[in-house]
């Protein structure tokens, strides 16, 4: 059974839990760079402009490895994802970092919002490389938060 003792860090408890508040802000300033370059990618993929010119490009090019069907639906598939709904939820995982970060009292709470924030980065993102770094943060801090334990003055 926990105790309200095991739950908050307080009384004769110290601990600062620095290495773990350092790889959380690492993490949450990485989903914010790759929610950017999410943002930047979908724009540019879907803009009809960079489809001409892709479209121009495999035309010109007479010799390809890849036949100009597969090319082609490769290219409607990058397109159909919802680039912006992947970005906004970089940045919710982010501030799921952030209530993490500042959740001052309570070693348990902070682990378990940093493993939820790994959770939903594996679950959503699984077929994405970008987010894979901060999501290793994400849960090397979640199980250091839970694992380390407060030491008696």
């Amino acid at each position: 059974m926990i105790s309200i003792r095991d739950l908050y860090d307080k009384g004769g408890e110290i601990l600062k839990r620095k290495p773990e508040k350092i790889l959380i802000i690492c993490g949450i300033g990485l989903f914010i760079i790759g929610a950017f370059f999410v943002f930047v990618f979908g724009n540019v993929i879907t803009n009809t402009d960079f489809e001409t010119f892709i479209n121009e490009s495999v035309e010109q090019e007479s010799e390809q490895d890849i036949p100009v069907e597969e090319f082609e639906g490769f290219f409607e598939q990058v397109q159909s994802i919802n680039y912006n709904l992947h970005g906004v939820l970089m940045v919710l995982i982010a501030a799921i970092g952030a209530v993490a970060l500042f959740t001052k009292h309570s070693r348990l709470l902070s682990g378990i919002f940093s493993l939820i924030g790994a959770g939903m980065t594996v679950i959503i993102f699984w077929w994405m490389i970008l987010p894979l770094v901060p999501a290793i943060l994400y849960f090397i801090a979640g199980f250091m938060f839970l694992l380390r334990k407060p030491q008696s003055k």
